[in-house]
């Protein structure tokens, strides 16, 4: 078991820069699974979920609000690689706070650093109007 921790790379208010940031890094990255990519939203009326499921379909639905059927309820989305997730995560930024996660990847040694390869905590998100790893509060810039 470990702890999430998460340094940001960059703050940018163009979501399009953050996402060739993403891309680049994880062109640096070695995969286990390239199709390790997961887009999560969460929804907390009822026009932010409708919007949020009709964008692509797949969507999955867990509600979290009283009886496990009541809003808030977190949309996600499996993607296949790093063109339909910035796809995905303009449309769901257009809504609301989400990000997208990749995981399943190793970013390589950086001897001169003193950095060995690291696959356990190797990880890479693009958080929508956030500035945190979870987007609980709204901010008008994307967190790489």
């Amino acid at each position: 078991m470990g702890n999430t921790r998460a340094w940001p790379v960059r703050r940018t208010t163009d979501l399009d820069e953050a996402l060739t940031l993403a891309r680049r890094l994880l062109s640096v990255a070695s995969w286990y699974r390239p199709s390790g990519c997961c887009l999560d939203a969460w929804a907390h009326d009822d026009d932010d979920l409708r919007r949020l499921s009709e964008v692509f379909p797949g969507t999955r639905v867990e509600h979290y609000g009283e009886g496990g059927t009541a809003l808030p309820a977190l949309v996600s989305l499996n993607v296949a690689d790093s063109d339909e997730a910035g796809e995905a995560l303009k449309a769901w930024a257009n809504i609301t706070r989400c990000y997208a996660l990749w995981h399943d990847l190793k970013w390589p040694a950086v001897p001169e650093l003193g950095l060995g390869e690291e696959y356990k905590y190797a990880e890479l998100q693009v958080a929508g109007n956030s500035h945190d790893i979870h987007c609980e509060e709204w901010a008008a810039e994307h967190t790489v």
